[in-house]
């Protein structure tokens, strides 16, 4: 299959619709319309607004409207797929669609707002002859002192259906423009800040581990897998039970531990051997507790037990982080971070690809595990490593 940008920027229809909406934006060809059926129905003044020639341009450009309509109507070729693909929206965003076009899309209907061409459906072949000889009756009336006895009430059915084919037929161009800016425009990742701006401080980013560090700090493995949890749950099934506050903060302190893995990842900073967490699994409980982090006593079930890592990830975690955390990989999480945070701090509004969010649960379970894994080693070799200054060049 050809590009979308062989198959559509050439295309009678396109190149049209490129003339019609740069010659007028869709507003004020629906402002024209309004004041062409004005002029129709009372009589001219001594200075009229339009001069003959702007009624007869603007009636002609209606008919070959009317003409690539009926076209595009009957296309079937690869093109028209083309359009439909391009054009189309999924039910979940109509809401937000109706906002971004409240203004410009009135005369549409949601089902019409989701897949505009279903508005070109009434146009056969009939109604392209019945709609170009009232275009001409109206030309006529319109140059006439008033209305005539030979005036045909069905230009009132024109008036609308050819306002709901210009709004229908902007939104498909309108759709079809960003679709080829898609195309067009190709982003090159090359750094973390590409994804999203950083968030580490100038410490944590002389050593991510101290931010590992400072993530376990604030609270145990367990307790980030109940909130991530619940969090889940909110996006996919609108089940609130955390504070819109408390889905900002997992979202910061999140997106700070994915930085800190992403630079010891992409940078190799080098740790102690891993000590399996089954092995010992109260070391690193121990540890924080040694280190005044933390002041509870210890929870029945080990807060910092590794549930979902298979025994190889467990002994070598920043060989399993090397192909996890890939620039485009990031910046793919960071994207459905920011939706989560839009879906489970909102009432009604749940993520659409429920896939997608289960996907994103088990990453970010995983990550955690990684990085717990990269601190929880001996003590003795855990000061000395965090004590042995760690330079990046960014």
């Amino acid at each position: 299959m050809k590009s979308i940008e062989t198959n559509l920027q050439l295309h009678p229809f396109f190149l049209f619709y490129e003339k019609f909406f740069e010659l007028k934006s869709m507003p004020t060809h629906l402002f024209f319309m309004d004041e062409w059926l004005e002029l129709m129905l009372t009589e001219q003044p001594d200075d009229p607004k339009y001069a003959p020639s702007d009624l007869l341009f603007f009636y002609k450009l209606l008919v070959e409207f009317y003409e690539v309509s009926f076209a595009l109507n009957e296309e079937t070729s690869t093109a028209k797929n083309l359009i439909i693909e391009h054009t189309s929206i999924a039910e979940e965003m109509l809401s937000y669609t109706s906002y971004l076009y409240c203004d410009q899309t009135r005369h549409l209907t949601d089902d019409e707002l989701m897949q505009p061409l279903k508005v070109f459906n009434f146009l056969d072949e009939q109604q392209l002859v019945t709609s170009k000889s009232l275009l001409y009756d109206w030309l006529s009336h319109s140059l006439e002192q008033g209305i005539t006895d030979g005036f045909d009430t069905s230009i009132y059915s024109l008036y609308r259906n050819t306002k709901r084919l210009i709004e229908a037929s902007w939104l498909i161009y309108e759709r079809l423009l960003r679709a080829l800016e898609r195309q067009c425009i190709v982003i090159k990742i090359g750094h973390f800040q590409d994804t999203c701006p950083t968030l580490l401080r100038n410490e944590y980013l002389k050593n991510p581990y101290y931010q590992i560090i400072q993530f376990f700090r604030e609270e145990s493995l367990g307790s980030y897998r109940d909130q991530l949890k619940a969090w889940f749950k909110a996006v996919i099934g609108n089940n609130l039970t955390m504070a819109p506050p408390d889905f900002i903060y997992l979202h910061d302190q999140l997106t700070r531990l994915l930085e800190a893995c992403y630079l010891i990842s992409a940078y190799q900073i080098p740790t102690s051997t891993p000590t399996a967490a089954s092995a010992q699994p109260h070391l690193f409980s121990s540890w924080l507790a040694l280190q005044n982090l933390i002041h509870t006593s210890p929870e029945k079930n080990d807060p910092y037990e590794i549930l979902t890592l298979q025994e190889d990830e467990k002994e070598s975690p920043l060989d399993v982080f090397q192909p996890l955390l890939t620039l485009e990989n990031i910046s793919n999480i960071r994207e459905d971070l920011k939706e989560w945070s839009y879906c489970g701090s909102r009432a009604g509004h749940i993520a659409p690809a429920t896939g997608g969010a289960f996907d994103l649960y088990e990453i970010l379970i995983k990550i955690m595990e990684l990085a717990l894994l990269l601190v929880a080693v001996d003590e003795d070799k855990l000061y000395l490593h965090f004590h042995n200054e760690t330079f990046i060049n960014r």
